[in-house]
Parts: structure tokens; C-alpha cells; sequence
């Protein structure tokens, strides 16, 4: 049986690669600067520990004994998942590839120091309404309820039929959260919460750059109602701190935040929010990955930060890892003039968008901060006149924890709410926002499919309609099992047309006729600048949509194989003939298309409205909230 294949109770094996300089992102690069190693996989190669999840029963002596190991860690979210200690490089590579033929062990990963950011900006907004506090100004917490125009989250509703979170609890893995600050505090379940970068209980801040988290937080759940400060978009939801050490980061740390108390038949963290990730393209991260999934299937919902990145040769948020994952709820940003941020990043896996900060921090997202001097709000960064909070927020790193918040309303109102009947629920109720978008990153701007759901790779499904979607989860009582159709890897084996946008095309049959969820394209491309790539896909009724774009201003690796994972079929009939088409858009390099693979994810709603949808929420005042797609 193949090993990756095999499923049950697991006990991973990673291989921890550390830097070979050792080190790591200064302060300015976590906020946004990143300097990147030179060559990060060629540096990840370089591990001396290894991360083994086991089969159970076996022991660690036994292992250690057996490969001529060190034991150093036991994950915290697994009792059969540990971290081994290989010495050099080379034994652990030795010892990573035994590993992987012995029946004691499920899986091995490699353990290395991983690259991510905090997808942070700094930006500028006061409390809730506008004009607050006395004498400040400002537009408030526009992002919630905007007070100036439409463009907000539309929480209200919700809000006043008393959804606010309660009983859910959101996970912020992020470099902590402040246990005590008054606006987090109420809401802080600490016997969810770790720290899995100093190994303890306490989620607190450690170093001076720690304040991202803190702000996640609030934008998920600060407390509402309690006469001080800001709220949160569900401000009665629990919130647990997954601390994680973002200057000595490794591969473990992020699997165990990922997983703890989220896998195993367990999911009383019913939420999480991500909002980091690599600045690369093509960094793959199969250990978080497969963690995700895990979680995923209990029933676990998590929400990504799709990137700061746009402008720059890494801006499709298709080639990050894992992002791209069906398993997850990529969020893009809006800015307060209804337009994406100039920074968000973009692609054929954005989920949905949410409002923050634009490029400029103007009109940014008023949250909570460390208390006191430390955090965002200092003299020189942000005037705001309490220290406790910051008017200076944003990013997609708040795109996405408002979205986290919004999804435990969703959760509350629906406890059998999981990310694909999230998925389901968003695609029928977002709504679209600047709808004249012709931008080349837009993929041809909003265009509806043959299913009638319409999509911009700029935006996803579009803004996120808290009192639309809450609706819709209240109405539906599930989705149908996962359905899923697999083309095996077909060879091509095609050189390239350089410079050339008709490139080189290969067509693969679907059989099954139960609607689209996700399609998910695997392609292997031997090249020698990785950014002329462009990628299209046709369904068998013509619809075509790119599933990668070609970047332009960047240093591109020799090549790739990787899965891309397109929304833009969402709902449609895939039976028939679909046509792949590779093309290099720029001169002077040159590759070959190795081969490719795909996977029909499909399903549906159960108990549908007729259509087109339409759906009642009885509303104060024997008003009624029309659900669907809204024009």
C-alpha cells in the first residue's frame, strides 16, 4: 500500500531543516520587508531532525535505537507525533528515507525552518461608531458598520438576533495574544490555548515584535458590549492563543497549532485563523498541508490570509502553500473606496474578500494592541489617543481574522457548519463589489459560469454578507459526502512555444455529472524562469478561467510541480471533455511540460431553496432578508 495513502490514527515524522546560517527574519522583515534567504528549499535541505508520526503502540526509545536518533519533542496535538534529532544533515536524510519503508512509521516529514510572515500592514481608524473617541475623528469600526457608505460586512442583523459567537471558540495561531488586555480577556479560553514556540500554556506575547496577534484577536472577537474599546465580528466567541515563535519557526510548529484540539475526533477549536504565509511562490508546505486536511475533517474551519504581496513577481496567491488548499478559506482585502488593496494578493483560489486597510493605511482597522507602550500604537506609528488599541491595522492579516469571526456566527447559527459547507454558503450569498473590475488580474473581471455563479480572481465569490450568509446557514441543513473524479498523471512531455500565448494544449474527460466544487489541476513544468507561465482551463461547455498567471519583476526558479486550485467552476456540470493549456508568455527562457493530473472535488447543498435561491430570515420588525447573490 502506498504510505502517503494510508489512513487512521497517525504518528508523523518530520525532518526539522534549519537554516545553515542559522539566521532568521529581523523585526523589519516580519512586518512586511521579508529578506529571504537566497535559496530557501535549498536551504530547507539542510535538517538535522526529523518529525515521525507513528503507528501506535510504538515507542520512542525503539525508534531512536533503530536509526541512531535523538528524541527532543512529542507534538502537543499528538501523542504518536515526535520530533528526532538526526545530528548532521546527512544522517537525516538517511534516516528520513528508512524511515519511510518502516510499518512502525505512518509518515515523514521533514522538520525545517520555515519562511512566513506575519501578512501585517500598519495602518489608521478609531472604536466602533465614527467620531469616537471624543475629539479624535475617524471613521470607526467602518469595516463592521460602515457609517459613511455600504461598503462593511453587514453584521447587524445578526448582531441584534442575538449571534454572536457564543459557544464557539476561534484559535488565533499567530505570536500570541495578550490573556489579560481587557478586550481580550472576557473571551480568552485558556484551557484551549499553548504556546507552541516556548512549549508552555501561556499564548502570551514573548518578544517585542510580538503584536500582530494581539490585533488578529481583536479583529476576531475583542468583547463587545462591555462599555470599552472595540469589537470584535463575533464578540461573544472564545478565543484560544496558538502562540508560535515567528523568529525561530520550524515545519512542527505550524503542523501542531494546526491539528491541537482540532483532529482526532476532537474540534473544540472550531475555528482558526492564519494570517501568515511565505512571500515565495512554489514553497511547498506538505506537512502543514496534510495537518490541515486532518483538521479539516473534524470539522474545523480555517481561515487564510491570501497575501500582502501584489506587485510584486509573487502575487498569485495559487502558488502558496496552503493557501491554495481546498481544505482552507483563502481571504482577499477590499479597501474602504470599495476596491481591492493594492497589496492583496489575487488568483483562481480566493474564496471571498473582506474590508481593510488600503495600500496607504488610510481608513484602516481600529483593534486591540498590547497594552500599554508596546504594540502598534506608539508615538511615531500611530496617534490614536488609548494604547490599549491601535487605529493602525490591517492587511489581509485582518481580511482574514474578520472572516474568522464572521464564520462562528456562521458556526453558531449552523453547528454543522464545516469549510466546504462554508464554501457552499459563501458562493450563493457574496456580493459583488466593484463590478466594472476589467484589471488583468481579474481574469477578464466578474464573469458568471454556466452554473450562474459569478466570480473575479481579484475577489473570490465577492464581499462576505454576514447577515446573508448566517441566513443561508440557518436555512441549509448540510452538503452531500464529498464526491471526487481523479485523471491519473497523464505525460506530455511538450516543449514549451517560447514567447508564444498559444502554447501547448492536452484535453482530459470527466465522467461524473454531480456539480463542482473545487477543481484541482496538479502540473509538472521543467523551466528556466517559472514566472513566463501561464495556465488556462476550458470545462467541456466552454467556460475557460486561468488557474495561474504569469508575474512579471521577479527572479523565477527553474521549474515546478505543483497543485493549483481554481473556484471559478463552482457548481458546474463537469462531465466531458476539458482542455489544459500551458503557454510562456515572455521571451528568452524556454521549458518543457512534463505531465499532469487533476481531481474533480463535487457535491451539494442539501435541502436547496428553489431556484435561483432564495431564502427568508426573519429579521426585528417582521422584516424579511432575501438571501442569494445579490446584484
Amino acid at each position: 500500500m502506498n504510505r502517503t495513502s494510508r489512513t487512521g490514527a497517525l504518528t508523523i515524522l518530520i525532518v526539522t531543516a534549519l537554516y545553515s546560517s542559522g539566521a532568521m527574519p529581523s523585526d523589519a522583515a516580519v512586518e512586511g520587508t521579508l529578506k529571504r534567504p537566497s535559496s530557501f528549499n535549498q536551504q530547507a535541505k539542510s535538517s538535522s531532525e526529523i518529525l515521525l508520526f507513528l503507528e501506535p503502540g510504538t515507542t520512542v526509545a525503539s525508534i531512536a535505537a533503530r536509526y541512531g536518533l535523538t528524541f527532543k519533542q512529542t507534538l502537543k496535538s499528538d501523542p504518536n507525533a515526535h520530533i528526532f534529532v538526526a545530528g548532521t544533515a546527512v544522517k537525516a536524510l538517511s534516516a528520513r528515507q528508512l524511515a519511510a519503508k518502516d510499518a512502525a512509521v505512518r509518515q515523514v516529514y521533514q522538520n525545517s525552518r520555515t519562511h512566513k510572515v506575519r501578512h501585517s500592514f500598519v495602518p489608521n481608524d478609531p472604536y466602533f461608531h465614527k467620531e469616537t473617541p471624543s475629539g479624535w475623528g475617524g471613521r470607526g469600526q467602518w469595516h463592521l458598520k460602515n457609517e459613511y457608505t455600504d461598503i462593511d460586512v453587514n453584521v447587524s442583523v445578526p448582531w441584534s438576533l442575538d449571534i454572536t459567537g457564543q459557544g464557539i471558540t476561534i484559535g488565533i495561531v499567530d505570536d500570541g495574544i495578550e490573556t489579560t488586555h481587557p478586550d481580550l480577556s472576557p473571551n480568552y479560553v485558556a484551557s484551549n490555548s499553548w504556546d507552541f514556540g516556548q512549549n508552555d500554556a501561556v499564548p502570551d506575547p514573548v518578544y517585542t515584535a510580538d503584536r500582530h496577534g494581539v490585533s488578529v484577536a481583536g479583529v476576531a472577537a475583542a468583547r463587545g458590549g462591555n462599555g470599552i474599546g472595540v469589537v470584535g465580528a463575533a464578540p461573544y466567541a472564545g478565543l484560544a492563543g496558538l502562540r508560535i515563535d515567528f523568529d525561530f519557526q520550524t515545519v512542527a510548529m505550524f503542523v501542531d497549532a494546526t491539528l491541537y484540539q482540532s483532529s482526532g475526533g476532537s474540534n473544540a477549536i472550531a475555528v482558526k485563523n492564519h494570517s501568515y504565509g511565505v512571500t515565495e511562490s512554489y514553497v511547498p508546505a506538505a506537512a502543514e498541508r496534510a495537518a490541515l486536511d486532518t483538521s479539516a475533517a473534524v470539522g474545523t474551519i480555517h481561515l487564510f490570509s491570501a497575501g500582502n504581496d501584489r506587485g510584486t513577481g509573487y502575487d498569485d496567491s495559487n502558488k502558496k502553500e496552503p493557501q491554495n488548499s481546498p481544505n482552507g478559506i483563502a481571504v482577499a482585502a477590499l479597501g474602504f473606496d470599495g476596491v481591492f488593496a493594492a497589496y492583496s494578493c489575487f488568483g483562481a483560489n480566493i474564496v471571498v474578500t473582506a474590508p481593510t486597510s488600503d495600500a496607504l493605511a488610510i481608513d484602516a482597522v481600529t483593534t486591540t494592541d498590547r497594552t500599554g507602550s508596546e504594540g502598534y500604537n506608539t508615538p511615531i506609528d500611530d496617534s490614536f489617543p488609548n494604547d490599549d488599541y491601535t487605529s493602525e491595522f490591517g492587511g489581509t492579516s485582518s481580511a482574514a481574522p474578520l472572516m474568522a469571526g464572521i464564520m462562528a456566527l456562521a458556526k453558531q447559527a449552523q453547528p454543522l457548519l464545516n469549510v466546504r459547507f462554508a464554501k457552499h454558503i459563501l458562493a450563493l450569498t457574496c456580493r459583488m463589489i466593484d463590478p466594472l473590475d476589467a484589471t488583468a488580474s481579474s481574469d477578464g473581471g466578474w464573469r458568471a459560469n454556466t452554473a450562474g455563479y459569478r466570480f473575479n480572481q481579484n475577489y473570490g465569490f465577492g464581499l462576505v454578507d454576514t447577515a446573508r450568509l448566517v441566513g443561508a446557514a440557518r436555512t441549509y441543513t448540510g452538503i452531500t459526502a464529498l464526491k471526487t473524479e481523479d485523471v491519473v498523471t497523464t505525460v506530455v512531455g511538450a516543449a514549451i512555444p517560447d514567447d508564444n500565448t498559444t502554447g501547448v494544449s492536452r484535453t482530459f474527460n470527466l465522467a461524473s455529472n454531480t456539480p463542482l466544487e473545487e477543481m484541482l489541476i496538479t502540473v509538472d513544468i521543467s523551466h528556466t524562469y517559472d514566472n513566463d507561465i501561464e495556465i488556462h482551463l476550458t470545462s467541456p461547455d466552454g467556460f475557460k478561467s486561468r488557474i495561474a498567471k504569469q508575474n512579471y519583476g521577479s527572479s523565477g526558479t527553474s521549474g515546478f510541480s505543483w497543485t493549483f486550485c481554481s473556484h471559478a467552476f463552482w457548481g458546474c456540470n463537469p462531465q466531458g471533455t476539458w482542455t489544459l493549456n500551458v503557454s510562456d508568455r515572455a521571451p528568452a527562457d524556454t521549458g518543457t511540460w512534463n505531465s499532469f493530473s487533476v481531481t474533480a472535488r463535487m457535491g451539494t447543498l442539501i435541502s436547496p431553496p428553489p431556484s435561483p435561491p432564495t431564502i427568508s430570515m426573519p429579521l426585528p420588525g417582521n422584516a424579511l432578508l432575501l438571501l442569494g447573490q445579490p446584484d
